[in-house]
């Protein structure tokens, strides 16, 4: 009896080593796939659909062994949604592999469930909500000619709600009311948006508390603002133009980094009304 348990546990142990090795292989397979996506995304975008069935397979073999629940993988967990994320979003503009995308919104939560004040794990979301919006905004923008994904039609609305003269007074301009934004776009555009500017201000806030908030934040939570506000109708969308200068002076002002020639723009023509 002794010697079976004996073997028996021998038996155990040395499947468990065996399982352990066969998962490392898988991971470490998966990480190749990553760096291939990472390479296509990078230089050679137009050949994404070659690499898709291997992408599935990866996401396949990390929901199989759970992957993402191990806190002590973090840095390997980032790195892998991350290029997975990446590659989903390869052209926003025209849409995302949708279940690649959703997987990565899934994975960013459960890392999150370990992490809940981390800026990369925060960004990371906030990127992955900014990015599904890009489709809807291309949408709008094709359909109503209203530039709103790359800022062009916050020219007036921002105007109508900042351009105060030095003399004028704010109680006195009544909103405008825009019935094209209560349209099912900018409905969708909106449920999108939300959760970006939210996941990016948690990012901001978790940033500055621990002293390492970069221009690059800033910019993206910019962004986020910047969108929202743009398919908000007035005077709600006041706030969101106003979090959106904020956020670029404080970014214009983070050492060793310059806002791209858009937002310095951006800056420079509406920051002097905020």
């Amino acid at each position: 009896m002794a010697s079976r348990q004996s073997g028996s546990s021998q038996h155990r142990r040395h499947s468990s080593r065996s399982t352990n090795g066969d998962s490392e292989d898988v991971i470490e397979q998966t990480k190749q796939v990553i760096t291939s996506l990472d390479d296509v995304v990078s230089n050679r975008p137009h050949q994404w659909e070659t690499y898709l069935a291997s992408a599935r397979s990866a996401v396949t073999a990390l929901e199989r062994l759970h992957f993402f629940r191990d806190p002590a993988r973090f840095a390997e967990q980032v790195w892998i949604i991350q290029g997975l994320q990446d590659y989903a979003y390869h052209d926003a503009d025209t849409g995302c592999i949708e279940d690649i995308a959703e997987f990565c919104q899934a994975s960013w939560l459960r890392v999150l469930r370990n992490f809940p004040e981390n800026v990369e794990v925060l960004t990371g979301l906030g990127q992955n909500w900014l990015q599904r919006a890009q489709y809807t905004l291309a949408r709008i923008h094709h359909e109503e000619g209203a530039d709103l994904s790359s800022g062009g039609s916050q020219a007036g609305d921002i105007e109508d709600l900042l351009s105060l003269e030095e003399d004028a007074e704010w109680e006195t301009v009544p909103p405008h009311p825009d019935p094209r934004r209560q349209g099912p776009l900018y409905v969708e555009a909106r449920g999108y948006l939300q959760p970006a500017v939210d996941f990016f201000s948690r990012a901001v806030q978790s940033a500055d508390s621990l002293g390492i908030t970069t221009g690059d934040l800033l910019a993206a939570a910019a962004e986020s603002q910047m969108s929202l506000g743009n398919v908000t109708a007035p005077p709600a969308d006041e706030q969101f133009f106003t979090q959106a200068i904020w956020y670029l002076r404080y970014a214009a002002a983070t050492p060793g980094y310059s806002l791209s020639i858009y937002l310095q723009q951006y800056l420079d023509d509406y920051g002097r009304y905020v």
